[in-house]
């Protein structure tokens, strides 16, 4: 009987693992994969590296995501990144009367509005982008005018397909080359907007290189030490906190939990049956040494620092082990003490009572407490022996 449940045991884990196989998370279309430049992502088009460095360098940096898109006064910059979601034109003009107040955005855009989201902002701002030709991209772009000088900038690596199109005049050209320009900035009321038509600079792998971090700090030199920097996640679909049946059945590590309760589930309904009655350890049934209590009541003594007390506890036995051979009062002070017992016996007094002050110290260190009761066993075993 018992080799037939086993067997179906191993059976429905093999038919577990199939189903499992046939029809888990590898079979399914990858709905999980991050937008290329959300800074959740460590790939290297990610932005996970720029987020990370503001805030290292002291900046409160957070992802604007889960919530409903809105900035305030106390926003000091917007940092967006290729967005995979439409920016509408409502949002557009919130950003707009934002900026007028006095924030800073840097927005970043490499692809073509016919293949990626409508960006009503990027058409509020009345710019747009063009390719830069069919078959390469400007790799090297230089600073138009001294503005990124803080720090001294020279040439960075944009790699950038695509060049930015002016639709107004008052902008400043701040990046690019002479076949195209790659970063712009605008004056917007009290605020100031940075485009860019490559995102490789503000990308993990573009950080590497030390002229677009020059470039990086001086868009970040508008933005006050400490102030708030929003990193936009909700224009890459961070908009609804993920649920948990999306957690479970949306993740390969959910899958493997589902499968692993299911598995343990199917052993215990078929493998199930009553324990018997548990069967004590034996260290639960001997009993315990007189040593080991007094191992315990030692340590406790020694955590609660109960020196005096045990100086005190050897004093009361040492003096009634020597009256006990002349029927002397244990109880009398020590000069009493010691007096009569010189009258019954040779005794060197000043030794004794010296000992006896010894025995009476209030706060005695372990050295001395040790030392102490070595001596007084040591006279004791020379004026009343053991029998």
């Amino acid at each position: 009987m018992k080799n037939r449940r086993d067997i179906a045991i191993i059976i429905g884990l093999f038919l577990a693992l199939i189903l499992f196989i046939a029809f888990g998370p590898a079979r399914r279309p990858s709905n999980a994969t991050l937008p290329a430049a959300t800074t959740h992502s460590s790939a290297p088009e990610g932005a996970q590296a720029l987020y990370d460095w503001a805030r290292a360098l002291g900046y409160d940096g957070r992802r604007l995501e889960y919530r409903e898109f809105a900035l305030d006064e106390s926003d000091a910059a917007l940092v967006i990144l290729n967005p995979s979601e439409p920016i509408n034109r409502v949002r557009a003009r919130a950003v707009l009367d934002w900026l007028g107040q006095g924030g800073t955005l840097i927005m970043a855009l490499d692809r073509n509005a016919l293949f990626g989201p409508q960006n009503a902002l990027l058409d509020e701002l009345k710019f747009d982008t063009a390719v830069y030709t069919a078959t390469d991209s400007l790799e090297q772009a230089a600073p138009a005018q001294p503005a990124l000088d803080q720090p001294p900038l020279q040439t960075a690596p944009v790699q950038a397909r695509r060049v930015l199109v002016p639709l107004r005049d008052d902008y400043a050209p701040l990046l690019g080359s002479a076949d195209g320009l790659v970063v712009a900035g605008i004056k917007v009321g009290n605020g100031y907007a940075y485009l860019s038509a490559s995102a490789f600079p503000f990308s993990n792998a573009g950080l590497r290189d030390e002229a677009n971090a020059a470039l990086v700090l001086n868009m970040l030199r508008r933005v006050p030490p400490g102030g708030r920097i929003l990193f936009d996640e909700y224009h890459h679909g961070f908009f609804t906190p993920p649920s948990t049946r999306k957690i479970i059945f949306g993740s390969p590590w959910g899958w493997a939990a589902t499968y692993a309760v299911l598995v343990l589930g199917f052993y215990f309904v078929l493998g199930g049956r009553r324990f018997g009655r548990p069967v004590p350890l034996r260290e639960e049934v001997v009993r315990r040494s007189s040593a080991e209590y007094i191992e315990s009541m030692a340590g406790l003594f020694l955590r609660g620092g109960k020196r005096a007390f045990i100086l005190k506890h050897y004093r009361d036995a040492f003096k009634r082990r020597l009256a006990r051979r002349d029927g002397i009062n244990p109880q009398l002070d020590d000069e009493s003490f010691v007096r009569e017992l010189a009258r019954a016996r040779a005794i060197d007094e000043p030794t004794l009572l010296g000992l006896l002050g010894r025995l009476r110290a209030q706060n005695p260190s372990e050295a001395e407490l040790v030392r102490t009761v070595a001596d007084a066993d040591a006279l004791a075993d020379t004026l009343a022996p053991r029998r």
